[in-house]
């Protein structure tokens, strides 16, 4: 067989050889960044904006892991503070991940973008722990030899729902 031949196979995913099909790898956007001394994912499909600290209005009678809300372009955005909400301690934040959510303004108190990475299938695992802040999580994925927790924002939207319907 040709080395052209062979080509034309391979890219076209079959080989007559062997009769099997070559499968190209799908690759997925992540964008990465620090919440404390802690790295975390986001589809970056997910993420409709970056802000850097604006401020926060307090709102009373909210669980503790929201900080309050934030104006952007006149709409409120409710912040959430993931660390109070993981570990029960606020961070210092400086930055807003404005969150795209159906029916929803959500944002995220961060503090630092790390980088966007394309993440391919084989690097992206789901969880096998089920403790208490697992639950917030959707995967992980492995970046240069690191795991990194991939954030489940419909699981944290719902715990706000149930502490909500609690109070």
């Amino acid at each position: 067989m040709e080395n052209d031949e062979i080509l034309n196979q391979i890219e076209s995913g079959k080989s007559e050889e062997h009769d099997v099909e070559v499968k190209e790898e799908s690759f997925y956007r992540y964008l990465v960044f620090w919440i404390g001394d802690q790295k975390f994912a986001l589809p970056a499909e997910d993420v409709q904006e970056i802000l850097t600290y604006n401020e926060i209005y307090f709102v009373p009678f909210v669980p503790p892991y929201i900080r309050g809300y934030a104006n952007r372009h006149g709409q409120p955005y409710t912040v959430f503070d993931l660390l109070m909400l993981f570990e029960n301690n606020g961070i210092e934040g400086s930055h807003l991940l404005i969150l795209k959510v159906p029916d929803d303004q959500i944002a995220l108190l961060i503090s630092d973008v790390d980088e966007i990475v394309k993440v391919p299938d084989s690097k992206i695992y789901s969880l096998t722990s089920h403790d208490e802040t697992s639950q917030y999580f959707s995967g992980a994925i492995n970046v240069e030899e690191t795991e990194i927790f991939i954030l489940g924002v419909a699981k944290i939207l719902e715990r706000l729902e149930l502490d909500i319907e609690r109070s």
